[in-house]
């Protein structure tokens, strides 16, 4: 996992949230269409032009399951800064420990936590990785682990903390969420959801095969994209959510 998109209803207001107000760095490219891709650390964060049709969000874990966590050097200035610029939060708490949640754009959730030895750099905010509500938690831990290959770093009863070989971003599975019927039409599947994950391979075509014998629900069957010269095959978890998986810079044989 590398990578995560998000799908808004309107890329120039959402934009301007995050690079007004919040301070990303991004580039643009209307080339591609309504397209942004912010200059974080840790995580890439691309936004596009949602279907209009996309997945309402009425919290995280109903109607959005992922929500990506930012880390931050000081939760305390955090509070400040966001109280400053008049953005909404909440308090909770985690596996992680203290976090604080706000609000984008179109309701969607982000999830911010403290790590001391990080430097703050709005500009370049640093993506600790990805929380996900489930409706089946243990499916969801099957999958994850079974289908995509990550590990276990810590298990309750009501988490289960991922990690994978070789990359920092990491997966904590919470229990509450909802499923989500998966939606089959339009060549771009991923835009009806509000925030998708991917996953990088080195094999795309074995990979292909494999989801296959697994019997995972595929979305869009494998796909090479002249435009950013990459191969991938959208899937569906346990519970209905969009995954990419993708081969950068090679085309396959159809």
């Amino acid at each position: 996992m590398n990578w995560f998109g998000m799908a808004v209803h309107n890329v120039p207001n959402a934009s301007d949230f995050y690079n007004k107000i919040l301070g990303f760095s991004f580039e643009e490219n209307e080339a591609l269409g309504e397209w942004r891709y912010f200059q974080t650390r840790g995580m890439v964060f691309e936004m596009f032009q949602a279907h209009p049709n996309r997945i309402a969000v009425s919290a995280w874990g109903i109607g959005q399951a992922y929500r990506p966590v930012i880390s931050v050097h000081d939760l305390s200035a955090t509070v400040a800064l966001l109280k400053d610029q008049g953005i909404p939060f909440s308090h909770t708490t985690s596996e992680l420990g203290a976090e604080i949640e706000i609000a984008g754009p179109e309701g969607i959730r982000w999830s911010l936590i403290e790590n001391l030895e990080i430097d703050t750099d709005w500009a370049h905010p640093v993506i600790w990785g990805i929380e996900l509500k489930a409706a089946n938690l243990i499916a969801q831990k099957n999958f994850y682990t079974h289908i995509l290959g990550m590990t276990i770093d810590h298990e309750t009863d009501q988490t289960i903390l991922l990690k994978q070989q070789n990359a920092e971003a990491r997966v904590l599975i919470q229990s509450g969420g909802t499923s989500i019927e998966t939606r089959l039409v339009g060549e771009k599947p991923a835009f009806y959801y509000p925030i998708w994950i991917s996953y990088e391979t080195d094999n795309i075509k074995g990979m292909n095969a494999w989801l296959q014998e697994q019997h995972v629900k595929i979305l869009h069957s494998i796909t090479y994209h002249n435009d950013w010269f990459g191969t991938d095959i959208i899937i569906a978890d346990t519970d209905g959510n969009a995954i990419q998986v993708v081969q950068y810079g090679k085309a396959v044989d159809e």
